[in-house]
């Protein structure tokens, strides 16, 4: 056994980390409660960063995060990953304005294109398409829908039709 003797943790012998691991969903917090389990049962700081594939200094950090907040310490922070473009204020006034500009559209659906312009002149948001995409999810809209309807289309000769048409 490589390494120097795990030291004491106050608080380790409370949680089945053991146990912990296998019921959680969170990868990354599995592997945490993993590394925990294998310090609960004698294993050195060393061996455990390689048997749980991070660097000691990994393990280090997490030890002391568990150490000021306890198992919350532990846990996946929020805050990970790419902010959305729209903060909390202007998502209303988005949906009013995507609404408006489908409203104002003469036949047809708009489109990812037509959102993105909204977004770069009335809210000054560059994004990608993919981005508007995730935007419009976000404020609750999706457009999958059937086909768009004709302006010209007349619906009670459609209605009609399909009444007085032959079946096979």
């Amino acid at each position: 056994m490589r390494g120097r003797k795990a030291a004491e943790i106050n608080g380790i012998d409370d949680h089945d980390f053991d146990k912990l691991s296998k019921t959680e969903k969170n990868a990354r917090e599995r592997l945490r409660y993993l590394a925990f389990a294998h310090i609960q049962e004698g294993k050195s700081f060393t061996d455990t960063a390689q048997m749980v594939r991070v660097k000691l200094r990994t393990l280090m950090n997490w030890i002391s995060s568990f150490k000021k907040n306890g198992l919350e310490g532990l846990k996946d922070k929020p805050g990970r990953g790419a902010k959305p473009h729209l903060n909390d204020k202007d998502r209303e006034a988005f949906k009013a304005a995507v609404l408006e500009l489908q409203a104002n559209r003469n036949g047809g659906r708009i489109r990812g294109k037509d959102v993105l312009e909204l977004m770069r002149s009335k809210f000054g948001i560059e994004a990608s398409r993919s981005s508007v995409y995730d935007t419009l999810k976000r404020v609750d809209l999706v457009w999958i829908t059937g086909r768009s309807i004709h302006p010209e289309a007349n619906l009670e000769e459609q209605e009609t039709f399909k009444k007085t048409l032959e079946k096979m």
